[in-house]
C-alpha cells in the first residue's frame, strides 16, 4: 500500500562525510556492514553472469526454535516485481497479433456498461505504466476487512471492489502507483490467453528460462519456510496473517534469486521477447516508469528496477544496461533491503560506498528533548516528536520514521537516511542536514517546542489494528525530501 511519498532506490552519495556515514572499500567491510544491519535474507549479485556475491544472512523464523539458518535457495515472496512479468505476458501477446497494448481495455473487459463508461479511453499500457487514474485498492480501508487467512480471494472479487472507487485522476494526466491496475491487465491476460493468469506466465516464461522455483501459491508456508516478519507494538515478530490471494497479478508470486538472476535476461538476452518488446517494456512514461519496471540513468548507462513489498517481506531488483551488473536483494524482515541494494550498487561499480553508520549511541529522553521541534525543508515541513523515549521524524502528511542515535548529533532514519544536527555558538540546535541519495538538504528550526505543544497523530507510526499497512507493496519504497 503507498500512502506515503517513497523513492524506490536511493543512490548513496560518493563524498565522505563526517558523523552519520562510514565509508566501506572492501568486501569484507560490505559484509560486515550487511551483518550488522540486522539484514535479513538472501543477497545475489553478478556481472554478465559472473557471480560477484552471494550470501544468505540470518534465519527463516526468528525468536522461534522451528526456525533455521537461511540458504540460498530459500524461496521468499517477491510483491510487485510480479508486475514486470505481467507486463512481459502482454507484450507477448501483442507480438501474437492477440491485443494492441494501445487497445482500450473496455474491448477486453467483460463489464457493464455504466462500468464500461467510466473505464473508457483507459488503454491496456495505461495499466501498466500506472497512468489509469484507477484508484489504488491496497490503499483502501475497507478492502482489507475482505481479508482473511482462510479466504481465497478471486481476480473477479478484487474487480468488483475496484470498479466503483472514484478515480484520482483523469487518464495519462498523472502519475500515481496502483495495484488496481495490474489486477485490471491480470484479467486481461486470462480472457485474451484463455489461462489463468500465473499459468500463462509459468508457461511461456517460467518454463523456458528454467526457473523452477518460481510460482504462485495460495498459502506461502507450503512452498517455502521463511516467513515475514513485521514490527508490532515496537517487537518484531511473525507475520502469518494473509494468503497471497490478495495480491494475485499485482503482487502474488515468489521466487529465489537465482530464478531472479535468469528472470533478468528477459531485459536484452532471452530471445523470448522481441527487440521492440523489450524496447517497449523499458521506456518509461512519466516518473521514470516504464511497462513494470522503474528506468532511469546511471551514470552512462540505464538502470532496470523494482522493488516488491508485502506484510513481512521486501524485495529489490537492479540492472545496468551496459555493464550487465545484476542486484538482488530478498529478505523476509520488514525492512532494510533498499540501503543494502544502494550500498551494493555503489560498492560493486566505484569500488566503494558510503552507508549509513549504524553505530549505537545511548540517548536519554531529556537529551532526545532538545531536537524536539518543527522544522523546514525545501520542500517539506517536518515535526520531531518523542514517544516511548524514541525519537521519530514526521514529515506533514506521512507517517513518522524512527531516528535512532550513533552519536551526539548524528542519527540514522531507519537504515535508508541520516540526519546529523548542527547548533548555534550557545550550543542550541537550530536544523539538521538530511542525507539521502546523491543529495544532501538542509532543514531549519522554526519552534522549538515540547511534544505537549505538537500534534501527534494517531495514524503517524502505524494503525494498532492494522501495524502491515504501510508495508504494502509499492514501487517506491522510502521518504524523499
Amino acid at each position: 500500500m503507498k500512502i506515503i511519498i517513497f523513492t524506490l532506490l536511493l543512490l548513496l552519495c560518493s563524498p565522505v562525510f563526517a558523523g552519520p556515514l562510514v565509508t566501506l572499500t572492501t568486501n569484507t567491510q560490505v559484509d560486515s556492514y550487511i551483518q550488522k544491519s540486522g539484514y535479513n535474507g538472501v543477497i545475489l549479485v553478478a556481472k554478465e553472469k559472473n557471480i560477484l556475491m552471494k550470501k544468505a544472512y540470518g534465519d527463516t523464523t526468528l525468536n522461534n526454535e522451528n526456525g533455521r539458518p537461511l540458504v540460498l535457495s530459500d524461496k521468499f515472496e517477491i510483491g510487485s516485481i510480479t508486475k514486470q512479468f505481467v507486463a512481459a505476458s502482454l507484450l507477448k501477446l501483442q507480438e501474437e497479433g492477440k491485443i494492441s497494448l494501445d487497445d482500450e481495455i473496455t474491448k477486453y473487459l467483460p463489464y457493464n456498461s455504466a462500468y464500461n463508461s467510466v473505464l473508457k479511453n483507459i488503454r491496456i499500457r495505461d495499466l501498466l505504466n500506472h497512468s489509469s487514474g484507477v484508484a489504488n485498492y491496497t490503499d483502501q480501508e475497507k478492502f482489507w476487512d475482505m481479508v482473511e487467512y482462510s479466504r481465497v480471494l478471486t481476480l473477479d472479487e478484487i474487480i468488483d471492489f475496484i470498479l466503483p472507487l472514484p478515480f484520482d485522476f483523469e487518464v495519462r494526466t498523472q502519475w500515481k502507483y496502483s495495484n488496481s491496475g495490474y489486477i485490471l491487465a491480470g484479467k486481461i491476460l486470462e480472457i485474451v490467453s484463455n489461462e489463468s493468469w500465473d499459468q500463462y506466465i509459468k508457461n511461456h516464461f517460467l518454463i523456458p528460462l528454467g526457473m523452477t522455483d518460481t510460482g504462485t501459491t495460495t498459502y506461502f508456508e507450503n512452498v517455502s519456510q521463511a516467513v515475514g516478519h513485521m514490527m508490532q507494538n515496537g517487537t518484531l515478530v511473525p507475520f502469518t496473517a494473509f494468503n497471497l490471494s490478495w495480491a494475485q497479478s499485482a503482487g502474488a508470486l515468489y521466487s529465489t534469486v537465482d530464478d531472479l538472476l535468469k528472470w533478468m535476461a528477459i531485459y536484452d538476452e532471452t530471445d523470448l521477447l522481441s527487440a521492440s518488446s523489450k524496447k517497449e517494456m523499458q521506456t518509461p512514461f512519466l516518473r521514470d516508469y516504464a511497462l513494470g519496471i522503474g528506468v532511469k540513468p546511471f551514470k552512462d548507462e540505464r538502470m532496470i528496477s523494482h522493488g516488491g513489498r508485502t506484510p513481512g517481506f521486501v524485495s529489490n531488483v537492479t540492472y545496468l544496461d551496459k555493464t550487465k551488473l545484476s542486484i538482488i536483494c530478498l529478505d523476509n524482515i520488514d525492512g532494510s533491503v533498499a540501503g543494502i541494494g544502494d550500498v551494493l550498487l555503489l560498492y560493486f561499480t566505484e569500488g566503494k560506498a558510503e552507508a549509513i553508520k549504524l553505530d549505537d549511541y545511548a540517548m536519554t529522553e531529556n537529551q532526545l528533548n532538545q531536537f524536539v521541534g518543527a522544522y523546514e525543508c525545501d520542500t517539506l515541513k517536518i515535526k520531531l516528536l518523542i514517544q516511548n523515549g524514541t525519537l521519530y521524524l514526521l514529515p506533514d502528511g506521512q507517517r513518522a520514521y524512527k531516528m535512532r542515535p550513533n552519536d551526539v548529533d548524528s542519527f540514522d532514519l531507519e537504515r535508508f537516511a541520516a540526519e546529523e544536527f548542527f547548533r548555534n555558538e550557545s550550543g542550541a540546535v537550530t536544523g539538521f542536514t538530511h542525507y539521502q541519495g546523491r543529495t544532501t538538504s538542509t532543514c531549519k528550526k522554526v519552534a522549538d517546542m515540547t511534544d505537549k505543544n505538537l500534534t501527534w497523530p494517531i495514524q503517524a507510526i502505524k494503525s494498532e489494528q492494522r501495524p502491515w499497512l504501510n508495508e504494502i507493496n509499492s514501487f517506491e519504497q522510502d521518504l524523499k525530501f
